[in-house]
């Protein structure tokens, strides 16, 4: 796998992070495990499992971590770069093909948090191949029994406690949906439209089950007026370079109206 290169982005196909420019008929997101902190697949193995498997298939464009969003040690600009393609990994996830290959079980966040993205946002989830087996489980387990719980019991970890705050957010806000049952058509747009309208603190949707009303930053969703809680938001942004946590931005100056039907 190529390492991302600000010296080589003549060659990279830049879509715009919007919706509707992103297809499981032309793309595909690759999820992977990073085998060393210096690379993720260092002597190939995985590459070429990809190869072999996305060879013979249709797509136009393929998007991996390693070679899509810049990589250590970043300058002030590129750091900005990269929290803007995590915020929309989500979209990406959600809207490509999925593609993996797993070595045995180990308790990843980041893995977890990308098959539950893409197994809980569409009707036919992911059929339980042996090295997903584990990880589709525990998403089970998050519905049941609670994200935090089950991420304690089975040692589930990421390197960076910033990753780690906004995936807990996510992962219970997913989970919340999935138990009021919204439909899961809702359930894409309305994370579409925390993906694309990341700073809107507020969204009022109507959905088939009613009217939903969700406050990130404050943890808090209602729908027909009950009132449900979740891990609020970080509100993280950058300043001269730096990831700083932002006050939580007033209710009034940050409500975004999205009608979902």
């Amino acid at each position: 796998m190529t390492k991302w290169s600000r010296d080589r982005l003549d060659e990279y196909i830049l879509l715009p992070a919007a919706n509707g420019y992103v297809s499981r008929a032309t793309c595909f997101f690759v999820s992977h495990f990073w085998h060393s902190k210096d690379d993720p697949d260092p002597d190939g193995e995985y590459l070429r499992l990809h190869q072999e498997s996305l060879g013979p298939q249709s797509w136009d464009y393929i998007w991996v971590d390693w070679t899509c969003t810049p990589q250590s040690p970043r300058t002030p600009a590129e750091e900005i770069y990269f929290a803007s393609t995590l915020q929309t990994m989500s979209a990406i996830i959600r809207n490509a093909g999925f593609a993996w290959f797993y070595p045995p079980f180990e308790p990843r966040l980041w893995i977890l948090y990308e098959i539950a993205e893409y197994a809980l946002t569409c009707d036919h989830g992911i059929d339980p191949f042996p090295d997903i087996k584990k990880y589709r489980e525990h998403v089970g387990e998050m519905l049941n029994n609670g994200v935090r719980t089950t991420l304690e019991k089975h040692g589930y970890r990421s390197t960076y406690e910033s990753d780690k705050k906004f995936l807990v957010s996510w992962l219970e806000l997913l989970m919340l949906a999935k138990k009021l049952r919204l439909d899961t058509a809702d359930i894409r747009q309305l994370f579409d439209n925390l993906t694309w309208h990341r700073l809107a603190g507020n969204l009022i949707c109507n959905t088939t089950r009613g009217t939903l009303q969700l406050h990130r930053f404050e943890g808090v969703l209602e729908l027909n007026g009950v009132r449900h809680t979740f891990t609020p938001f970080p509100n993280w942004a950058f300043r001269n370079g730096k990831l700083i946590l932002e006050p939580k931005p007033s209710r009034d100056k940050t409500l975004t109206v999205v009608d979902l039907q």
